[in-house]
């Protein structure tokens, strides 16, 4: 039986994005660009690239610690999609967006791609109308939507950056500490030159932007909740954290956190009770019939199956629906063979061929940012005005999404950090 499974392109018309490796409905075309891709967000290249992650992390940390000296509430939704899209654009072409650094923190930027995911089920059933919208004057665009203007408006940017980087001096770029993704794709021997143009390489650049900002920001934002709604569980974290992190300002990197138990068990559980994709990630074998038990599934026929029944399975997850990050350790709180077994039901970032090529740096973003803001602020930090129906998956955009953060459905994550005593 062959195993060169498509994607379904119904059901990932939505997407708006074959050229890019996410998007890419055939399982040949996908393996070139995966293996020129993979590379790049390796374990080792993750870790090269660490310091810029420490970095984009401490200066969220600068931002809260001016909002705790003036009592005000910190939008964590917002504030965690804009760190994790100044990282992934960092790593994506050399060049943050400066999302962090808004005043809003990046509320209307969210708006605007959430009125987009929200257009999902619409375009799936008409897939020409993403092109519609991103061909239209930008004037037509802010009269018929002036949301949508802020999702074009990056796209248009990004391919700019796509471009400047392209036609960047080489030296400057090879000056760069780590490697610049779509610098080394368009110099790749493992892709052909039609994969190298300017166009495939800036959708590829948007895709890579888009997939990178909202799952990891949508993990930590729910992970906060979790353990900040869960007072036995920062305790036990923050003791962990201060005996592994004498200093606060020196966090080592998150080759070293993972190895922290509790800290790992916060970030697997987490990662559970998130789910990831809720849709079936649907697949179809173009070239012969498969057997399932005593059931024959033509060949063309669209199979699929949602990493949310795994990981409410009560037989492998006993108490699936609470936060019990202790289920990852063994009994006398190390890491050991109770989580090697529970990792092969982890499918928050997918399997196999298919599976998230950025599960690297969104370990290192997960593992940063809760070391990071539980060490830096301990006991200070505090919910604000958030609930449990804050952090319910209402929606499904081929991701579960919560009811909308700005107050008309919900308030999403918002946290009080105590002004630090004298």
């Amino acid at each position: 039986m062959t195993n060169r499974l498509d994607k379904y392109d119904y059901f990932y018309s939505m997407m708006g994005n074959p050229l890019a490796t996410f998007g890419t409905i055939a399982a040949d075309v996908h393996r070139v660009r995966r293996s020129a891709l993979g590379p790049f967000f390796s374990t080792k290249a993750v870790a090269e690239f660490y310091p810029q992650v420490q970095s984009v992390v401490d200066r969220l940390i600068e931002r809260m610690e001016l909002c705790a000296e003036k009592a005000e509430p910190i939008p964590l939704f917002y504030a965690y999609r804009c760190m994790t899209v100044d990282i992934i654009s960092e790593y994506v072409f050399a060049h943050q967006l400066g999302l962090l650094d808004r005043a809003d923190w990046g509320k209307y930027f969210y708006s605007a791609w959430r009125s987009l995911w929200e257009l999902s089920p619409t375009t799936r059933q008409f897939p020409w109308m993403i092109d519609v919208i991103m061909s239209m004057p930008r004037w037509m665009t802010k009269l018929t939507d002036p949301r949508a203007l802020e999702v074009v408006d990056m796209f248009a940017e990004i391919d700019h950056q796509t471009e400047v980087l392209l036609n960047s001096d080489p030296k400057t770029i090879e000056a760069q500490p780590q490697p610049t993704v779509i610098w080394e794709l368009s110099k790749s021997d493992a892709l052909p030159p039609q994969e190298k143009t300017l166009k495939r390489l800036a959708v590829e650049a948007n895709s890579l932007i888009a997939a990178g900002f909202e799952t990891t920001g949508g993990t930590l934002t729910l992970m906060t909740y979790l353990v900040l709604s869960h007072p036995k569980v920062h305790q036990t974290l923050l003791a962990e954290l201060e005996r592994a992190i004498p200093d606060p300002s020196k966090i080592p990197g998150y080759l070293v956190l993972e190895r922290l138990p509790y800290l790992f068990a916060v970030v697997k559980e987490s990662l559970r009770v998130s789910v990831g994709a809720y849709s079936r990630l649907s697949r179809v074998n173009r070239y012969e019939a498969m057997r399932y038990k005593q059931y024959t599934i033509p060949a063309g026929s669209a199979i699929g199956m949602s990493a949310l029944f795994v990981s409410h399975d009560e037989s492998i997850f006993p108490d699936a629906l609470s936060f019990i990050p202790e289920r990852w350790l063994e009994p006398d709180g190390s890491i050991g063979a109770t989580a090697l077994r529970l990792e092969h039901y982890l499918l928050t970032f997918g399997k196999g061929a298919r599976g998230c090529v950025g599960i690297n740096l969104a370990y290192a973003e997960l593992y940063s940012v809760m070391a990071t803001v539980v060490r830096q602020f301990g006991t200070r930090l505090e919910l604000y005005q958030t609930e449990e129906r804050d952090m319910e998956a209402v929606h499904d955009y081929c991701a579960g999404m919560t009811r909308r953060p700005d107050g008309s459905e919900g308030n999403g994550l918002r946290v009080l950090v105590k002004k630090q005593k004298e």
